[in-house]
């Protein structure tokens, strides 16, 4: 299994990624016209705006990514972490999180903040585990998956 930097031309596996992700949960599509439309241009869409994606590769096929972006003043975003369902409960979704840590604290970053749909809840484990406190914030996105978000926090010191 290879961790490296996302390519563009990675943009169709990512998306049939997070789709065989989102079967998992009930009434959860992915819309990527309308709402990740990024996902078509990984690669140049993280790069120009000053964040990175990572994927995981077993046997040419990417069964996990990730990526960040600036947030705010001096914080970093975590962005579309999926973990292939036959992959997860490895440490690859806490690896690309202390990757990320990694650069926030390299960087002084103050914290790092992500959102994560209110369903995805051995995500939410994952991140609390790891020191993450869900914030009182939500957002709904009012995309076809009709997505609430829980918005998770971790101060860096």
């Amino acid at each position: 299994m290879q961790l490296r930097l996302a390519r563009n031309k990675d943009g169709n596996q990512i998306i049939n990624l997070i789709k065989r992700c989102f079967k998992d949960y009930k009434n959860c599509f992915l819309d990527v016209d309308n709402d990740s439309p990024e996902l078509r241009d990984v690669y140049s869409y993280f790069k120009n705006k000053k964040g990175k994606f990572w994927v995981y590769v077993d046997k040419n096929k990417i069964i996990g990514c990730m990526g960040y972006l600036p947030h705010e003043k001096n914080n970093l975003e975590i962005h579309k972490l999926y973990i292939d369902k036959n992959y997860r409960m490895k440490g690859l979704a806490k690896k690309l999180i202390l990757r990320i840590e990694g650069i926030a604290k390299k960087y002084k970053k103050r914290k790092i903040v992500l959102w994560t749909d209110t369903r995805f809840k051995e995500a939410h484990k994952m991140y609390l585990k790891m020191g993450y406190k869900k914030s009182n914030k939500t957002r709904r996105l009012h995309d076809i998956s009709d997505t609430v978000e829980y918005n998770f926090i971790k101060e860096l010191r």
